[in-house]
Parts: structure tokens; C-alpha cells; sequence
């Protein structure tokens, strides 16, 4: 049996610019997805959490890929510990990790560049116009530093540092399902930039901004510099129309508790946005907020590693 793992992925900033050119910075966190692969008797085989026809379609991707006559006779079978559906990640964990294993169950090779090219392709499939960056934070792990110049070119940096300790106060706050897929939620911010080209463009620019002072911010420990990125960055994502009203005074209660929150990824304008990525040192002031919401929190590592050969 073949075992591969991959991580979650949450955006520090740069979600929905990221498809316009704009930088994205990503980081893979500590919670993961498994895929397993065993020979089968029977035709394809899969037992997942995750939705059968997605895994299935980059099963017959790879195939197709791979030049072979016929489907591969596998039994595939998927653990995750990452909510679907939630902006963290979860296609492009099976993208990565169905990649990863079928390609070494098949071929007996391990590239994680081109687990990655392969599983840029599959993503299509789920959200149609991706910017590639969480499939690459998710194969790479880390931190990740991506832009999208072309769809032929694009600039993939993984940050040579781990979080200040001083900042590892990152915590995830569920506010519940999106109503909208993260492709609904991309088509939603592409009618915009036809409809509002230059108001949207200014947006893309003050998150760019952001992005980089996030960055500097980690690297350096400076607190203050990443609470006002965040701050900042989500004001434009909002300025996006990417963030319900539902979920935006919370928020603004957060920040004026002292810390800093945004959505994560494609986010939600109906009702609930998925996760939200909070920073905030006092973790039960956090939670207690959050009751009055019935939302819950958990602390979240940044800068896990990325797509794992589990067992061979």
C-alpha cells in the first residue's frame, strides 16, 4: 500500500488579487489529508470523505496523462482532517496527494514539481480559473510567496523563515459552510472587475501592499506591523464584496479588542464565510467573543510541511 499525506492551506493575504497578478502569501498548516492506494481486484475502487467524482476525474486525469489503455484497477481510500468546502485547502490537498500517490503507485517516481503541474490541471476541474498558488502551497509547505505573471509563468518563492515565536497567536474561528463554491466566489470578483475595472484595481493594489508587510511583518516579529496589515488587507476584500455582513461585526469587535481578523480564500457573501483566520493573543478573550456568535476556535500552526510520502 501507498500512503501519501498532504496539508491544508490558509491565505495570509492576497486571496482573489492573486488571480489578477497580485502576490499571494500562503502557508501550509498542521492540518492534513491522506491518500491510500492498494491494488484491487475490482475496477477503481474509492472510499473518501471527499466528493468521489472530483477524486475520480483526477484518476482519469492521470490516466490519460500517463498514456494508460484503461483505468488503473486501485482501491483509493481518503482520511482528512481538513473541512471541505471551508477555504482551507481541501481540493488541492487531493489533487496534491492523489498525484502523489497514483504517480508513484504508477510510475515508482516522486517529483514534487510535477505533483504540483499535474495538480494545477486537476484544480481546474473545481474551481475553474485558480491562480495555482494553493496547490502550491500545499505541495511545497512552508511559506509561500506566489504570483501568477501569465498562466505559463509564474513566480513561486518559498519564504526561507519560520514565524517570529513571538507571533504564534494564529487561530481559526468557524463561522460555518460557505453557501458559494470558491468558483462562484471567483466569477462574483471577475463580474466586478468588468463592471467596476478601476475601483477593483485599486483594491488589488492596497492588497498587494499588505501582502508585503505581512511578510516583513512575520519575518520580523513586528506585531503592531502585521496586526494593521491584516486589518487593512480585509478592508479591501470587503471592498471586493467578498465578505458577508453576517460575519463583519464580529470582526470589527476583534479588532477593537486589540487583534486581527480576515476571511480565508474565497470567502462568502451570503451567510457564512467558512473559516476565518484570526490573530489575537489571548485566546480565551477570543473564544469568549465567539460564544455570543456560536462560532468555535482552534489554534492553528502556519508553515507546516508540504506533500508527504507516508508509506511506500
Amino acid at each position: 500500500m501507498i500512503t501519501v499525506s498532504a496539508p491544508g492551506k490558509v491565505h495570509l493575504m492576497g486571496e482573489h488579487a492573486v488571480v489578477y497578478g497580485k502576490p499571494a502569501l500562503l502557508a501550509a498548516v498542521d492540518l492534513r489529508l491522506s491518500v491510500s492506494v492498494k491494488p484491487s481486484l475490482k475496477e477503481l475502487e474509492i472510499f473518501s470523505t471527499e466528493p468521489a467524482d472530483y477524486v475520480r476525474y483526477a484518476v482519469e486525469f492521470l490516466a490519460n496523462e500517463y498514456k494508460l489503455a484503461d483505468l488503473p484497477h486501485y482501491r483509493i481510500t481518503i482520511q482528512s482532517d481538513i473541512p471541505a468546502g471551508y477555504h482551507l485547502g481541501s481540493s488541492a490537498a487531493v489533487a496534491v496527494a492523489v498525484v502523489g500517490a497514483l504517480t508513484y503507485a504508477i510510475k515508482k517516481t516522486w517529483n514534487p514539481i510535477v505533483i504540483n503541474k499535474l495538480a494545477y490541471e486537476i484544480e481546474k476541474k473545481q474551481h475553474g480559473n485558480p491562480s495555482g498558488g494553493d496547490n502550491t502551497a500545499v505541495t511545497m509547505g512552508g511559506f509561500i510567496w506566489f504570483r501568477k505573471e501569465l498562466e505559463f509563468l509564474k513566480s513561486i518563492w518559498q519564504l526561507p523563515f519560520t514565524p517570529h515565536p513571538s507571533l504564534d497567536h494564529f487561530f481559526l474561528i468557524n463561522t460555518g459552510k460557505p453557501q458559494e463554491s470558491t468558483g462562484e466566489m471567483v466569477a462574483r470578483v471577475a463580474a466586478k472587475v468588468t463592471s467596476q475595472k478601476s475601483k477593483m484595481e485599486q483594491f488589488f493594489n492596497l492588497n498587494e501592499i499588505q501582502t508585503k508587510h505581512i511578510t516583513v511583518a512575520l519575518k520580523n516579529g513586528n506585531e503592531r506591523e502585521l496586526l494593521d496589515a491584516i486589518r487593512i488587507g480585509e478592508k479591501t476584500l470587503e471592498g471586493m464584496d467578498v465578505v458577508s455582513h453576517k460575519v463583519q461585526p464580529l470582526m470589527r469587535q476583534i479588532e477593537k479588542i486589540g487583534g486581527a481578523v480576515k476571511i480565508l480564500g474565497g470567502g462568502g457573501k451570503k451567510e457564512e464565510v467558512g473559516f476565518l483566520l484570526c490573530y489575537h493573543k489571548n485566546s480565551d478573550t477570543v473564544a469568549a467573543l465567539c460564544k455570543h456568535y456560536s462560532y468555535s476556535i482552534q489554534h492553528i500552526r502556519l508553515g507546516e510541511e508540504g506533500v508527504r510520502l507516508e508509506k511506500k
